[in-house]
């Protein structure tokens, strides 16, 4: 299978099955037809691992993600980790939305408990709350801990798997502190913010950590691709990813204050009025101009990784979903209007908008990165 124009072999090949010809010692002789030898040291387990090291890695030391596949070192499993629990943590940055679309914030006015109990009074608010609470701490939380404590203990030389691991175990702890924060603070508008802008920060971090553990470390210098037009792409990728995110915090600042209601009309705000004076007025408009500007330069700028055929296949074929999703996401805020604020057209809102950011952040690391990459080598086991 080809990926960005680099051979890969598939994972499921043993050493075994890509070795051929009999097995040669160091001196060039026949190991299946070599008479034993009674001076010959015994073998260790110690010895027994560094001759497996050695038929697999290079002698130089460092090894490719190929290498790793290959001996078995890299395990398919925190792969698969890894991408779950992005999607599971997308899920619960949706379900967050849920709780401030339908303002069951406070349905549960405990922290860590609700309404006085260890479970929830059978009403719909705090249901939702509660349910947030539930996914985040025996879901989510979990999930983090064990790619934290995969990475310290099997990874801890791969500076790429460590630090977004490392980072992601410190931004789940923080997030935790923020929504009991938040609760018990009865919902202050700069904790609510600063609760989404973690969650996003959180889920931007998680998606670093997988395409790393897919493709390999990243590396600062442009990658051979780039030529061109597209030679600006990685660079431009990261600023739009930057200004996506301040464009989720305009968002986040619409709804906490209430002015998603003050425009009744799209695209213009009242009766063909485009700069409205009162206060709530202004905070709408303000984010759909915000939501204009970001959404030109995301675009142009998208329009670089499937323009040309040296970009790889797969950063082409992100970029169209990624273009597809801001669309979407333009319409649904168009939406929100048009379907008279309704609860459901909101939380679709805010949840196409995390798609477009996970779309971009994955971009972004994969722009830095190439399946053909070398690793330190140390990765143990």
């Amino acid at each position: 299978m080809r990926l960005g124009g680099t051979t890969r072999r598939p994972y499921f090949d043993s050493p075994d099955k890509r070795s051929s010809g009999p097995l040669k010692t160091p001196d060039g002789a026949d190991a299946n037809n070599q008479e034993p030898n009674d001076t010959q040291q015994p073998t260790t387990a110690s010895s027994r691992q560094s001759q497996r090291n050695s038929e697999h890695f290079p002698p130089s030391g460092r090894v490719s993600l190929v290498d790793l596949e290959r001996s078995g070192s890299f395990h398919n499993w925190f792969r698969g980790l890894s991408a779950f629990t992005v999607l599971a943590t997308f899920a619960l940055v949706i379900l967050g939305g849920v709780v401030r679309v339908t303002e069951s914030g406070l349905g549960c006015p405990d922290w860590p408990g609700c309404d006085g109990g260890i479970f929830p009074p059978l009403e719909t608010k705090a249901l939702i709350e509660y349910t947030h609470r539930i996914t985040a701490s025996f879901v989510i939380g979990p999930l983090i801990l064990f790619l934290f404590i995969a990475a310290l203990v099997r990874y801890r030389q791969e500076h790429w798997i460590l630090f977004p691991a490392t980072i992601a175990f410190g931004l789940v702890i923080a997030q935790a502190a923020l929504g009991g924060a938040t609760v018990l603070s009865e919902l202050p508008g700069s904790t609510v913010m600063a609760h989404l802008a973690v969650g996003e920060t959180l889920v931007a971090v998680l998606v670093l950590l997988a395409v790393v553990a897919y493709r390999g470390p990243l590396s600062l210098r442009r990658p051979d691709w780039a030529v061109g037009k597209a030679r600006r792409l990685p660079i431009l990728i990261v600023i739009a990813g930057v200004a996506l995110f301040l464009l989720l915090l305009s968002g986040s600042y619409v709804t906490i204050t209430e002015a998603f209601g003050a425009c009744s009309e799209w695209p213009t705000c009242l009766s063909d009025n485009a700069f409205p004076g009162e206060r709530l007025q202004v905070i709408h408009m303000f984010h759909r101009y915000v939501a204009g500007a970001v959404g030109l330069f995301v675009l142009y700028s998208l329009h670089l990784g499937f323009r040309g055929r040296t970009q790889p296949v797969e950063i082409r074929i992100l970029s169209m979903v990624a273009v597809a999703l801001f669309v979407a996401q333009v319409l649904a805020g168009a939406g929100v209007i048009w379907g008279d604020f309704g609860e459901e057209v909101r939380a679709l809102h805010l949840a196409i908008a995390t798609s477009v950011w996970i779309a971009v952040s994955a971009l972004a690391a994969m722009t830095f990165s190439s399946p053909g990459a070398r690793w330190s080598g140390g990765i143990n086991g």
